[in-house]
């Protein structure tokens, strides 16, 4: 046996080990339930009651009716169409508290971030926007700051998620920066230059578009003067004469944005722009398109003899419909009437010399429009066939359309069995006649010597 038997040094079990499981008793007054589980994440509720005492205010604009303040808004265009120097336009009349093309801005400083061209360029265009708005330079320094970005331009950045495998938007460090400069510049205005610059991700990519978009509104609600996020974007080409959408990539690039203006040189002349109000979601949409021409140094003014050919109208705007739609007939292009079809109406007329702009504000009044003429006898629909063979559908005047215009209608030539326009199709020979028999299976000749032989 043992001398120093250890199991002595164990504590007894039962009522003697209850001293050792005791704690500090609780307070008096304490409740014993369990805490109420608080959410991970809580949402910000709405005052709907006050909606009437204590109204919000109504939306304000950097540029008036244009441009809403704290909130991003795209400028489309194509390359060399000068959105950065109407951008830049824009900034200088936005800190010298000047109107832009005749429409009001808020006064208040600016900022310039270029991601795309460098500070020699961007104080060339900077020198004849001075000289045609006849500001003085040292003036404009007070309130406008310009940032050459194109060293390090990326704001938003792609990473992948180790856990998912999924890209996703991350801000940068220069996008930090950005946002202590806009905390101690407090501008009203900031002009992003270019999305293709600082956008480094898939422009396709729904979500790493929104998340971008939403980095920037971010800005617009967070820091102290609430500014306005004009991003720069490029217009891809299939939308040259205004028969697609005025941004490259993803739709969210549209729908995340609260306002969009586009750019676009007309067919004929480069020198001309319409600058066109496509998108606004904070008010109505009232703003008319802006003819533009290119001066002198690149700066873009108002074309006010497109402006006065507008204002002052010589016909009625349905008989300029007719006269639209007929030199489309003329040149063999189609206007189709399906509203979601990308040769519509709106699509193809709208960029027309001598289009009606002013009664015709929408894709919904053009339509409007369109249909009316047709129940009038004016239009119809016509169909035929495209150069895969397909059965379409396009808009074509009626006699009484023609003669409604003082023209009689072009002559149609005799349309062959296939399509005009189908490149693979062959000409159309009729077969040859071939020799009729009788029932003894003579041909012409042998009747012609019988006969001979009978006569």
């Amino acid at each position: 046996m043992l001398e120093n038997d250890w199991t002595q040094n164990v504590p007894p079990y039962g009522n003697e080990r209850e001293p050792y499981l005791e704690s500090e008793p609780a307070p008096a007054g304490a409740d014993d339930s369990l805490p109420e589980p608080q959410p991970l994440v809580d949402l910000p509720r709405v005052d709907v009651a006050g909606v009437i005492d204590t109204p919000s205010p109504p939306p304000d604009f950097v540029w008036d009716g244009m441009v809403p303040c704290g909130h991003v808004c795209l400028l489309s265009g194509h390359g060399g169409s000068g959105k950065s120097t109407f951008a830049l336009q824009l900034a200088v009349a936005t800190a010298m508290g000047l109107p832009l093309l005749g429409i009001p801005t808020r006064p208040g400083r600016a900022l310039f971030f270029s991601g795309e061209d460098a500070g020699p360029l961007l104080r060339h265009r900077l020198a004849a926007v001075c000289r045609t708005l006849d500001i003085s330079p040292h003036a404009l320094a007070e309130h406008l700051l310009v940032l050459d970005a194109t060293e390090s331009p990326a704001l938003g950045e792609s990473i992948r998620d180790r856990e998912t495998g999924r890209d996703f938007i991350a801000p940068t460090t220069v996008y930090g920066r950005l946002w202590e400069i806009l905390t101690e510049h407090r501008p009203v205005l900031v002009v992003v230059d270019n999305a293709s610059d600082v956008f480094e991700g898939n422009e396709n990519d729904r979500s790493q578009v929104r998340g971008f978009v939403r980095s920037l509104a971010k800005i617009c609600r967070q820091v102290g003067s609430h500014p306005a996020i004009l991003l720069l974007t490029h217009t891809p080409k299939q939308a040259v004469g205004g028969r697609g959408e005025s941004y490259s990539g993803s739709t969210a690039w549209h729908n995340s944005a609260r306002a969009r203006l586009s750019l676009t040189p007309t067919k004929d002349d480069d020198s001309r722009l319409t600058l066109s109000l496509d998108k606004l979601n904070i008010g109505p949409r009232t703003a008319e398109p802006l003819h533009l021409v290119r001066s002198h140094g690149g700066v873009l003014e108002l074309d006010e003899g497109a402006h006065n050919a507008e204002d002052a109208p010589s016909e009625p705007p349905t008989t300029t419909l007719l006269r639209l739609l007929a030199d489309f007939v003329r040149r063999g292009e189609r206007v189709s009437p399906e509203p979601k079809a990308h040769t519509n109406a709106w699509a193809m007329l709208r960029e027309e010399t001598g289009f009606p702009r002013k009664r015709y504000r929408n894709a919904g009044a053009l339509l409007t429009a369109m249909r009316q003429l047709e129940r009038d006898g004016l239009i119809s629909r016509e169909d035929y066939r495209d150069a895969h063979r397909k059965t379409r559908t396009a808009w074509a005047l009626t006699t009484k359309g023609w003669k409604e215009i003082g023209e009689s209608a072009p002559s149609a030539p005799s349309a062959p069995s296939y399509h005009e326009s189908a490149p693979d199709a062959a000409p159309y020979e009729s077969a040859p006649s071939a020799p009729s028999y009788r029932a003894g299976g003579m041909g012409e000749r042998e009747r012609a010597v019988k006969a001979h032989k009978e006569a």
